[in-house]
């Protein structure tokens, strides 16, 4: 038997949205009927803060929302900056140093904002869908950067990948490093993670953690679902998240955040 549920934290890409990058109409419905029982809702992703906004509006959401993968959290309108832990700027330009030479494609994230190298048909396509303008400084000029980076995204083929893994362990105690998939890397502060920032906004909040809800489907949302009391895998997720979370849900393009919501706040199996 869990404890009942006082606040739902909820990934967004493959979990929340489906593949259209939309929230299905039945979870829109049961996170407004969570909401009028009076429970919290979050967002935590690792996108940046302006992409994670329209869903919260949508939403109509007040809580603090989880973005960059728990390197930044604030309110709907940043008012209040609720955490921000960007990397430290001197270990940042000395390892972004080494992937520039070796020409891996690097994504930098600011608060609200993209830099890259240089815009490839990848990068247009990304602030097109995700709605985050988007800097190309030049070749090699990402180590130039005078304004501490929030988080990096590093993608390549799966073999440079591991390589880059091994390259990065002589910053362990720099930067925490997770591969969520095969082609691709997320660099952050050593301290941060979502499950680190759910920790934070529930403390701060008086929720318990005991009384939390997460749900996600990759390697990024392990440390929530660990942290919360109810650890929710998708019906998509990653096979080591599955393997740490308390249940499994349908898939995202079934609506398994309506469905884990209805099972676990309204007790309807």
């Amino acid at each position: 038997m869990y404890p009942p549920v006082r606040l739902i934290a909820l990934d967004l890409d493959g979990t929340l949205l489906d593949e259209e990058k939309k929230i299905p109409d039945q979870a829109v419905q049961m996170i407004a009927k969570a909401k009028e029982k009076g429970i919290i809702v979050t967002l935590v992703s690792a996108r940046p803060f302006c992409s994670i906004l329209p869903y919260a509006r949508q939403l109509q959401l007040d809580a603090p929302l989880i973005s960059l993968s728990g390197s930044y959290v604030t309110d709907e309108r940043e008012e209040r900056i609720w955490l921000k832990k960007p990397m430290n700027l001197l270990k940042f330009r000395e390892m972004i140093r080494i992937f520039e030479e070796d020409n891996y494609y690097v994504k930098v994230y600011l608060e609200n904002q993209l830099i890259v190298q240089e815009a490839i048909k990848e990068t247009v396509n990304y602030s097109r869908i995700f709605g985050v303008p988007y800097t190309a400084l030049g070749p090699k000029k990402l180590r130039t950067l005078d304004k501490a980076p929030l988080r990096i995204a590093l993608f390549d083929d799966s073999v440079r990948i591991q390589n880059a893994q091994q390259i990065l362990k002589r910053w362990s105690d720099d930067f925490a490093v997770i591969r969520d998939t095969d082609h691709g890397l997320e660099i952050v502060e050593p301290t941060v993670s979502k499950g680190a920032a759910l920790k934070t906004i529930c403390w701060e909040l008086g929720v318990p953690m005991e009384n939390v809800m997460a749900v996600g489907n990759e390697g990024s949302d392990i440390s929530m679902i660990r942290e919360a009391g109810i650890g929710i895998a998708m019906g998509n997720a990653c096979e080591e998240l599955k393997q740490c979370a308390d249940d499994v849900t349908k898939t995202n393009e079934e609506c398994g955040v309506g469905y884990a919501i209805q099972k676990f706040v309204f007790k309807d199996k």
